[in-house]
């Protein structure tokens, strides 16, 4: 993995102009920089954006799971994966600090970070720290996993190689469909 925005600020490089990255106090310092302490053993550090080690493939079978067969195992019928992917909440992201829409504990395609006109505009799923970015989109049975080796360089809005990513696999699936 190459050094991103995140590892920087962690080292110290300055925020800009998220003020909340410089307060120990808030919750997007707790859920971003506090959450890459070098100290596992830190009972006061809360781990929510980098707790989690997955591969691509690993995140795209997952969500492929969500809608449908993966070795013949479905995770949750479609009464189920239509409740997650409804609306459940939204507002302004108290970590991010952009509006979202949350299904159940799933992303919904309106905001900058999860944006429909990319194609997602039937899709649910998660945009993640460092440019981690999965989804799956019921009605075409599409799942799908990026995992980079460099964190994204912006915060607040859909990376543009997940942005070039994901329109051409639905540019490809569209012309097969």
């Amino acid at each position: 993995m190459l050094e991103s925005k995140a590892e920087a600020l962690m080292a110290g490089a300055d925020p800009g102009e998220v003020v909340e990255l410089r307060d120990a106090t808030t919750l997007t310092y707790r859920a971003t920089i506090a959450s890459m302490s070098q100290d596992p053993a830190d009972p006061a550090v809360e781990d929510p954006s980098y707790g989690g080690l997955a591969s691509a493939h690993a995140l795209a079978r997952l969500f492929a799971a969500l809608v449908g067969e993966v070795d013949g195992i479905r995770l949750v019928g479609p009464d189920v994966t239509a409740e997650l992917a409804r609306p459940h909440s939204s507002g302004t992201c108290e970590v991010m600090l952009t509006p979202l829409t949350w299904g159940l504990g799933v992303q919904l395609a309106d905001s900058a970070v999860f944006p429909a006109d990319a194609g997602l505009k039937n899709s649910f799923g998660l945009s993640g720290a460092n440019g981690v970015f999965t989804f799956a989109d019921p009605e075409r049975e599409l799942a799908f996993g990026y995992v980079p080796n460099m964190g994204s360089a912006v915060m607040g809005s859909m990376d543009g190689r997940i942005r070039r990513l994901v329109e051409a696999v639905f540019r490809s699936v569209d012309r097969i469909l």
